[in-house]
């Protein structure tokens, strides 16, 4: 058990937080620096390898800069940025500079040994990745090709590449491409969406009107691509695409096998009461539960931050209705949504006292909105001054006996763990796994500033598990204390 609880929170408390990294500016890679300028930021301690919170290191910043080839491959040369590294999205080296349209790196990593047959967290490999941004350097995918890569592939769905690049196809040169390959006008997804229903997504009414004049066909499922599209102003289509696809009498009801309606796409995009206004007067069913049971008013209480857009979608039954794991409207906002929302569910009488399925209550989801950096963190603040101001309990532990201390800990910051001592929580309560804050602390940390805080705040050293083990005796099994030669003796 405890060898399962050291393993499972060492695993979340990998991610990389950068700091002060100059290679991982985005405003140094903007200024299109030369060999000789990144080669001196490495040279004053810069890493050329770590990794972000989110998971992009310089390589992936210098490759999306369109920063000089040999900028590039002196990076991809530096420890720890091996052809096959895994960064955003699970997403190699490989996959970026494809996208990209950077043959000469292409064609460096493959030499170098990356893997074409990788899939990201999206399901597209980097042949895919690169025909779903509409990369229209069709050497990139001749060299891909050439190297072992299926042009024939298919993503998750079911698309081919043909489909999955043609809404970006502005001037129909990688279409014609794949067409040339085999592939054809005439594929369709395991869903049965055709070449016409992607580019319904792109909102591209004459490319649509061209596709039609080759005989493709079209079917009601056109709507939710077109809902699920960020149209030319990136907040997603305008009426007349979907006035557009009416006049071919495509019914706007339509549901897919997700049991999602073209609400619960638009729900979650600014700008778009037009459409949805005009879709509920037309019949589509605002209270459409997906196959996780998640409403649209639910999406845009997580996403949305436009109360007129919740005002819309807000459910004739209630809106404490919880999906399949037990997270309301209130819930989702909390966790990733603005203080406005949360307030505005709260003055609609949203339940503060929901739990979700698992028992864990708006505490819980709190805790995974935190975010230590800028206007987050001030977010967080005023999401938490929300709930208290309403009468929300802060203390009250979860169902499986965590406290705000449990939650946190994974957080590494001693600020959030501050702004919990100012709520009294108390410092030595177990979980049900028999866990203090200081057991989970000796699990996890990195150095011992947060060990050594906690200890300052009253956390009993001597407390043992449910299997008579200290902070102590934890704290000699944390392979990052230990490679990192620091001192645990204050815990004995």
């Amino acid at each position: 058990m405890k060898r399962l609880l050291t393993l499972l929170f060492v695993g979340v408390s990998l991610l990389t937080q950068a700091q002060n990294n100059t290679l991982l500016d985005q405003a140094f890679w903007k200024t299109n620096p030369d060999l000789a300028t990144v080669k001196a930021a490495v040279e004053k301690g810069n890493s050329p390898s770590e990794l972000n919170r989110s998971s992009f290191d310089p390589v992936v910043y210098a490759i999306n800069a369109n920063a000089s080839t040999e900028v590039i491959t002196f990076l991809l040369e530096q420890k720890g940025n091996e052809p096959n590294k895994i960064t955003h999205d699970s997403r190699t080296y490989i996959f970026w500079s494809a996208a990209r349209g950077n043959l000469p790196v292409v064609e460096y990593l493959i030499s170098k040994g990356a893997k074409l047959d990788l899939v990201d967290s999206h399901g597209s490999t980097a042949l895919g990745f690169a025909a779903n941004a509409g990369q229209a350097n069709t050497k990139v995918y001749d060299a891909l090709v050439s190297a072992g890569a299926d042009i024939k592939q298919k993503n998750q769905e079911g698309a081919s590449l043909l489909l999955t690049a043609i809404a970006n196809d502005k001037d129909q040169v990688l279409t014609n491409y794949f067409i040339a390959k085999g592939l054809s006008l005439q594929d369709t997804d395991a869903a049965g969406n055709t070449a016409f229903n992607y580019v319904a997504r792109s909102g591209n009414i004459d490319l649509m009107k061209s596709l039609l004049q080759k005989g493709v066909k079209y079917t009601d499922q056109a709507f939710l691509m077109a809902a699920q599209g960020r149209g030319a102003a990136g907040s997603g289509n305008g009426m007349p695409v979907y006035q557009y696809l009416e006049s071919l009498k495509l019914k706007p009801a339509v549901v897919n096998k997700n049991g999602e309606n073209l609400l619960h796409y638009l729900a979650r995009k600014p700008n778009q009461q037009e459409v949805i206004s005009y879709f509920i007067s037309r019949g589509v069913n605002i209270n459409q539960a997906d196959n996780e049971g998640n409403t649209p008013f639910m999406n845009a209480a997580a996403s949305n931050k436009d109360t007129a857009t919740l005002a819309l979608l807000l459910p004739a039954k209630s809106i404490n209705l919880a999906n399949k794991k037990g997270l309301t409207a209130l819930a989702m906002a909390v966790r990733s949504n603005s203080p406005g929302i949360v307030q505005y569910l709260v003055n609609k009488g949203a339940d503060l006292n929901a739990v979700d399925a698992a028992g864990n209550n708006l505490a819980f989801y709190l805790i995974q909105s935190y975010n230590g950096q800028g206007p987050a963190q001030e977010a967080f603040n005023a999401k938490m001054k929300v709930l208290q101001q309403a009468g929300f309990s802060l203390t009250t532990p979860q169902k499986d006996g965590n406290t705000l201390y449990h939650l946190a800990i994974a957080k590494g910051d001693i600020a959030l763990l501050k702004k919990i001592e100012t709520l009294q929580v108390d410092v030595n309560a177990k979980n049900k796994e028999g866990l203090t804050v200081l057991h989970k602390a000796a699990m996890l940390s990195k150095d011992d500033s947060i060990l050594k805080y906690l200890l300052s705040i009253g956390a009993k050293k001597e407390a043992t598990t449910a299997f008579e083990e200290t902070a102590w005796q934890l704290a000699k099994e944390n392979e990052f204390l230990t490679k990192s030669h620091v001192s645990i003796d204050f815990l004995k």
